[in-house]
């Protein structure tokens, strides 16, 4: 009964694929038939051009010859057409559309070739082979060209299939074209492409080295076994379906893996065997089951006197377990308000922090500004107007001073904008030193730059100068009662790099630096702000802040902006 089973799910199966087959090949002939016929009308069009037929009545004139190739070269950028080109009665070309390119056809002779021959004697040329020149295969066309006065011409045209056979690419089936000679002249795998079904005759391989049809390709025959009339390829049995093409008589066949098949029929085999014993095991289930349920029932009576008991016990720790997720509740409500609080408080602290630390930093340059005006007004006084003017100056400094003190915290606060611009190293720089020279000279800190700081660097002045006073600032802060301090600045196309000698971030801090409020230094020294505008300023120009140790034993700050180009 299995085998019967077996045999008819095979058979089904067999002629459903079959089916699909054929309809698979429909498609494909249909498209291969399309992909021709399109480009088959181009040499019946250029038949009668005028411009062709004077290179047949002057094949010597080199204006008349270069007319015609970019005529043809036009042509066949337009249509497609991997190449066009005219050749006369004795089958040497004499224009073609690849004129420019290092195989051109011109002056090669193609007479060997069948696709001339026809042309010549009146027919319409058509001829599948490797390119003679090019090693590509195409599909040729050659119609006669004459005109009275002129001598006999044929112009060809090729076109390549390549795209065709790569859209066949993706199935798993073998879809193939093969000649009446058995070479396989298309294929969806390149492994199969011009191999032989069977080898070749004699007479065969002379006929097809006279026409040069498939040179230089071997033509050695394809390795395939024959088990019960079906053939196997690379370890698999495939079955063949084939669909005829009127075109130089080629035949579309598409090999389909069996197996698959087998396996199916197997499956549905099994499935059926694995229901027939189902429904014996059901009849044996039903009557045990009968047993069961009289057991069961006895059993149950039992349980449910003991399940009630249980559940009285149950009920008891349910109440408990109650009173203490009620108690854990009401401690992590106190627990949240004692959180809160305790961010309340820090806030407010933070904001005393920032107030007396902004006063302090803006105390100096007031005090100076103030003693800047009574100069002014002296020197007004006196007539001495240069000195007013660099007095003036001065106040301004100040005056910018003053707010980029006050930018922090407004940098801090607002919506983070975009920083990328361009600005020179050393104007920056210049800038800040205009303000923190006195301190590196009352610690007498040496600034090492190097002579690469007139390097123009991807962000906005304004923003540069901040970061370069934050970092300066902290490392003037590290050193602060060090003896041969020094801070080193080195910068690139893409980077900034500043460095020092003192005594460093430990590697746990590394992560939490640029934390907002976070600080290493004593309470009411900083408000821990620093550094984070500086992140915030560097990844707003499209850059990247990175903090290691140094060398020296100090920290290590690079703005790296290339990987961000």
């Amino acid at each position: 009964m299995l085998i019967w089973i077996w045999l008819g799910s095979w058979q089904r199966q067999i002629a459903e694929q079959e089916l699909r087959a054929q309809q698979q090949l429909q498609v494909y002939r249909a498209t291969l038939v399309s992909e021709i016929a399109r480009f088959e009308n181009i040499p019946r069009a250029l038949q009668s051009h005028p411009v062709l037929t004077q290179v047949l009545v002057n094949p010597d004139n080199t204006d008349v010859i270069t007319r015609a190739n970019r005529l043809l070269e036009q042509l066949a950028n337009d249509t497609g057409v991997e190449a066009l080109y005219l050749m006369n009665a004795q089958g040497t070309v004499l224009a073609a559309s690849n004129w420019r390119q290092s195989h051109s056809f011109i002056g090669q002779n193609y007479r060997f070739r069948p696709y001339f021959h026809d042309a010549l004697q009146g027919s319409f040329g058509e001829f599948y082979g490797v390119g003679a020149t090019t090693r590509v295969p195409g599909y040729f066309f050659g119609l006669q060209l004459n005109h009275e006065g002129s001598d006999q011409g044929v112009l060809a045209a090729k076109i390549t299939l390549l795209e065709l056979e790569t859209s066949w690419q993706p199935t798993r089936d073998l879809v193939m074209v093969v000649d009446p000679d058995q070479v396989i002249a298309l294929a969806s795998r390149t492994e199969l492409k011009f191999k032989t079904l069977t080898p070749l005759s004699p007479q065969a391989r002379q006929r097809l080295d006279r026409t040069r049809q498939y040179a230089p390709m071997p033509l050695t025959a394809l390795a395939v076994d024959s088990r019960n009339g079906h053939p196997t390829w690379q370890g698999k049995q495939y079955r063949v379906s084939q669909l005829e093409l009127p075109r130089r008589q080629w035949r579309l066949q598409l090999w389909w893996p069996s197996r698959p098949l087998m396996v199916n029929a197997t499956l549905v085999t099994a499935v059926a065997g694995f229901s027939i014993v189902a429904m014996t095991l059901l009849l044996l289930y039903w009557r045990q089951r009968r047993r069961y349920i009289q057991v069961q029932l006895k059993a149950k009576n039992e349980l449910e006197y003991k399940v009630m008991e249980r559940t009285s016990a149950l009920a008891v720790s349910n109440r408990q377990l109650e009173r203490q997720v009620e108690e854990r509740f009401q401690a992590e409500a106190r627990l949240r308000s004692m959180q809160h609080e305790l961010i309340h408080i820090n806030r407010l602290a933070a904001l005393g922090q920032m107030a007396a630390s902004v006063a302090h930093e803006v105390n100096q340059p007031l005090t100076a500004l103030k003693n800047q005006s009574a100069n002014t007004l002296m020197l007004a006084q006196r007539g001495m107007y240069p000195q007013v003017e660099e007095s003036l100056s001065t106040m301004v400094r100040l005056v910018d001073r003053i707010a980029r003190l006050t930018s922090q915290l407004k940098l801090f606060a607002a919506t983070r904008r975009k920083t990328r611009g361009l600005c020179r190293l050393d104007e920056a720089l210049d800038n800040v030193l205009s303000w923190l020279s006195p301190r590196l000279h009352e610690q007498q800190i040496r600034l090492v730059r190097t002579p690469a700081t007139d390097q123009v660097l991807p962000m906005e002045l304004h923003a540069l100068e901040q970061v370069l006073a934050n970092l300066l600032g902290n490392s003037l802060d590290a050193l602060a009662g060090r003896e041969e301090a020094r801070i080193t600045l080195e910068a690139g196309d893409d980077f900034l790099c500043l460095w020092d000698n003192g005594p460093g971030i430990a590697p746990s801090l590394l992560d939490k630096v640029t934390e907002p409020f976070f600080s290493t230094k004593e309470a009411g020294q900083g408000l821990g702000l620093g550094l984070a505008i500086v992140r915030d300023l560097v990844e707003a120009s499209d850059g990247r802040l990175e903090i290691t140790g140094s060398t020296s034993g100090g920290a290590r700050f690079t703005l790296n902006w290339s990987q961000n180009e």
